[in-house]
């Protein structure tokens, strides 16, 4: 997988990686939901980027 982007659970601080914000959405949910029982927001997830990271997408940093 090519990772440009990685986000850090709030609840138990795993590392979700991906290579683009609709995986990073996408996993983030999937671990949140499977984990904790809860649907972390989209909003949450882009919120919470590390700053720094490249989104492919863009081409720039994500903010």
């Amino acid at each position: 997988m090519d990772v440009g982007l990685e986000v850090s659970c709030p609840m138990c601080g795993g590392l979700i990686e991906a290579a683009d914000r609709d995986e990073l959405i996408r996993l983030s949910q999937l671990h949140t939901i499977d984990a904790h029982r809860y649907n972390v927001p989209a909003e949450h997830v882009l919120a919470a980027m590390t700053p720094g990271d490249i989104d492919p997408d863009q081409g720039e940093e994500a903010q």
